[in-house]
């Protein structure tokens, strides 16, 4: 499995330096803020070649007063926190080294979580995620599912990184995503 992710990898960073597929993302990402309907939004702070939603979802934050982003919270070994975000966020590093508002920013629950995916998978009927192999992600959306939080899960990233069933199967723990957004 570590092999299949830094092949992943290595071809996400290679993808994100294709200035179509950039443009082509924006274009995709401006579409699906302007018919966004929901209240609170989970992003992610980019790394290693993942989709940059912070522009396209500060330009959405910025036509309501009534929307919140949100960033993850990193706690070892648990389920995500949350808590909101804008272009003012006092930020710092978490256990990984991403930036995260500060440790004592109040905590919110979104209603869709945009995922950054380093490679998916459709299987079953259904899209999957394939990570850096924390758990992160599916611990918080196992966790959110038990105490009967709706949301939605949404996955981010390349269309050339999708795994064919046979080369990655989702284990017990995976969980499925709503949708994902591809360029």
């Amino acid at each position: 499995m570590d092999s299949l992710r830094q092949q992943l990898l290595a071809k996400r960073l290679d993808l994100a330096q294709d200035l179509g597929l950039q443009a082509q993302l924006e274009s995709m990402l401006t579409d699906f803020f302007n018919h966004l309907k929901a209240n609170c939004v989970a992003i992610y702070w980019p790394i290693q070649g993942e989709p940059d939603l912070r522009s396209m979802a500060l330009k959405w934050l910025l036509k309501d007063s009534s929307r919140t982003l949100a960033l993850p919270v990193v706690q070892v070994n648990a389920p995500l926190t949350f808590a909101p975000w804008n272009e003012d966020t006092s930020l710092m590093k978490g256990p990984q080294g991403i930036p995260e508002p500060q440790a004592q920013a109040k905590f919110i629950q979104p209603d869709v979580l945009l995922i950054p995916c380093l490679g998916w998978s459709f299987q079953n009927n259904q899209f999957w995620r394939i990570g850096y192999g924390g758990g992160y992600y599916d611990r918080t959306l196992s966790d959110w599912k038990d105490h009967g939080h709706a949301f939605k899960a949404i996955g981010v990233g390349y269309r050339g990184l999708e795994v064919k069933e046979g080369d990655w199967r989702p284990q017990k723990h995976d969980q499925a995503l709503d949708s994902v957004l591809l360029v």
